[in-house]
């Protein structure tokens, strides 16, 4: 669960709250399973809002270095409230299950749905990623520009 501030003025999205109920099987070491999510889930902050491979005409990659290529830094991070939901695997015998996707799939959906949720009274669709806050703003204008005509 995300939830989002945004400035329509910017397009800055600050994620005020993130929540995400894990089932890892049984867990043997909290921390290290803590850190698994946690980390996904600053990956799917990623791949919502910064991280884009850019090609040219000739499909050569143009994202070739941290200038163009934008990972999210600390500041960009929320605090993650994770929760775990233990359902022993049969197929083993410790009833172990991964623990390093619960983070990172379903972030993507979850921040731009919650933007999208943010900005349903402007009438903004978000069928890309990632979202930048010039495309948000531009969005907006796009969504304004449709109601008036």
């Amino acid at each position: 669960m995300a939830e989002v501030e945004v400035d329509i003025e910017t397009g800055h999205v600050k994620i005020l709250r993130y929540v995400v109920m894990h089932d890892c099987g049984n867990v043997i070491n909290p921390m290290v399973v803590e850190g698994q999510v946690v980390g996904g889930v600053i990956h799917g902050v990623g791949n919502a809002f910064f991280e884009r491979m850019l090609y040219d005409d000739q499909a050569q990659p143009v994202s070739t270095n941290f200038g163009e290529y934008l990972l999210p830094l600390a500041t960009d991070s929320p605090t993650v409230e994770v929760l775990h939901m233990t359902t022993p695997s049969p197929l083993n015998p410790l009833g172990l299950k991964g623990a390093g996707e619960g983070g990172t799939i379903p972030a993507i959906a979850a921040l731009l749905s919650a933007v999208e949720n943010a900005l349903a009274p402007f009438g903004v669709h978000i069928a890309e990623a990632p979202i930048t806050p010039e495309r948000i703003v531009a969005l907006i204008g796009e969504a304004a520009r449709g109601r008036t005509r």
